[in-house]
This record gives C-alpha cells, structure tokens and sequence, in this order.
C-alpha cells in the first residue's frame, strides 16, 4: 500500500473500500455513505506519514526545515485523525448480552455525533480557508486610490448652505411613514365563497327529507338533486353535502357499478334520533 505524494492533488489514500483524495474520503463519511467502521484508520495513518516524509523533501525549505503550509496539513491531520479514532471507537463499542446500550455506551455515542459535527465544521473552515486564499490571490495586485482634490478647487467650492429647517425634516418623515407599504394586507375579498355550502346542505337535506316523507322507500336519484343547478360549483356544493350526511349516518346510497345512477335516501327518524342534524364549517374542512 504506497500513499501518493504530489504538491497540487495533496494527501492521497488507497484502501479496500476507497482509493483518492483524502478530503473526498471525510465528505463521503460525514454524509453516511461510507461506513467508519470499514475504514482502516491504522492503514490512513501509515500513508500519511509516508506522505509527511515526501513533503520533507519535496517542500522543503532554505533553511531545512518544512514549510509552513506542510506543517498546517500535517496539524489539521492529526486534528481529523483524532476526531475519527474517537468515533470509531465509540462505534464499535461492545453490548451486553440483551443488545442494550448502557448509559457510558449512549454518552459515548452522543460524544460520536459531536465529532461528526466537529468533521464537518472543519470542513467548513477548511472551505472558508480557500476561498480567503483565492480571493487575496486574485486581489494581490490592486490597490486602492484615494481621493484627492487640489486646494485651488477646494477653495472653489461654494459654502453648504441649508436651505430646510428641522420641521421641513420632520414633515418629510411623517409623509414617508404615512406611505409606508401596510404589514398586512387583508386578502379576503380574494376567498369570498361563490356558493353558500349551508345554504346547499340544507337544501338537500330538506329535499331528502320531504322525499323520504312521502315514502320511506322512495330514494331520489342525484342528477334529480342537481337538475336546478345553474354552475358547476352548485353541483359540487350539493355533492359535499352529500358525503357529510353520509358520514353522519343520515343518509344511504346505492350505486349498482362505476358511473351508474346514484340513487340516495335519507334515513327515516335520523332526525328524531340524531337531534338537529346540521353541518358546520369544519365538515368541509
């Protein structure tokens, strides 16, 4: 197993279940697509300290000793090295006999998500870290030009002269916050209902009824229900009816197959054993 060394693809890793870049290696654990406990930490190690002795002699410098920046990569290793020791050890935590997790293993547990939360902070930074180094890359060669205005002109400038008084100020911010855009804007007239629902429920329950008193056996059929309808709106209002009394229990309906006549009638003494059978606005709900 050889880690590979290159000043522009940085730390390189090569295991069973993954082989490239090591940072790839972090973003694939911390959204759960790659479990811990299949990663050889021992065997990440061993790379990275084969990968440090190339950096010694690659980045090197003047004076012999190693670069800033190699001594950052080898510190934030050891940070994130530490960082995934401590969760896998608390990943593979033995049980108990009965398959339950005490209370040291639960903390131990707790303490994994805090450091799958740490992982993902330093990737953060790490991303932040880069952005800052590009942008003062890109920015390494401006400077700013400061304004500068020759005393002969100056002295041509004419005098500030202010020609409104603190009441005008004041009756401009009073013009402004009497304008102000409203916090609420009421949108009811947006939702006025085109049909009255009480207003059709009761019509089919006093239809039902009045049909049922003439015979109790008698159904009436829902085209005969709607056939005074003058919008579709009406027919749906009528047939929302229809399906709150049946879900009271007042009213029956028969239907011998799909698209067939739908025959419905009310039940004989629902009134007198249901009370006032009325439906409110939240049968509609």
């Amino acid at each position: 197993m050889d880690a590979s060394v290159s000043s522009d693809s940085g730390f390189q890793v090569n295991l069973e279940v993954y082989s490239g870049p090591f940072d790839v290696l972090l973003g694939l654990i911390a959204n759960n697509r790659l479990e811990l406990t299949e990663v050889s930490l021992s065997a990440i190690t061993e790379e990275f300290l084969t990968y440090v002795r190339g950096l010694d002699l690659i980045k090197a410098t003047p004076g012999g000793g190693v670069s800033d920046r190699n001594m950052d990569e080898a510190s934030a290793f050891l940070d994130v090295a530490s960082i995934l020791v401590e969760a896998k050890s608390a990943a593979i935590l033995p049980r108990d006999e009965d398959e339950r997790i005490d209370d040291q293993s639960m903390e131990a547990l707790r303490e994994r998500d805090l450091l799958f939360a740490r992982l993902i902070q330093y990737r953060a930074y790490k991303q932040v870290a880069s952005d800052f180094r590009d942008a003062m890359s890109a920015n390494a060669g401006r400077f700013p030009h400061p304004a500068y205005m020759d005393e002969t002109v100056n002295a041509m400038l004419p005098e500030l002269a202010w020609t409104i008084t603190p009441r005008d100020l004041a009756l401009l911010a009073a013009r402004v916050i009497a304008n102000a855009p409203a916090t609420e804007v009421s949108v009811h007239q947006l939702h006025v209902p085109l049909v009255d629902l009480r207003a059709q429920s009761a019509l089919v329950r006093g239809r039902l009824v009045e049909a049922m008193k003439r015979s109790p056996d008698h159904a009436m059929s829902f085209a005969a229900l709607t056939r005074d309808c003058a919008t579709t709106l009406e027919v749906v209002a009528r047939f929302m009816a229809v399906l709150v009394f049946f879900k009271q229990g007042v009213l029956q309906y028969r239907q011998d197959g799909p698209f067939e006549e739908l025959r419905l009638r009310w039940v004989p003494g629902a009134d007198e054993t249901m009370g006032d059978v009325s439906i409110s606005e939240g049968d509609f709900a």
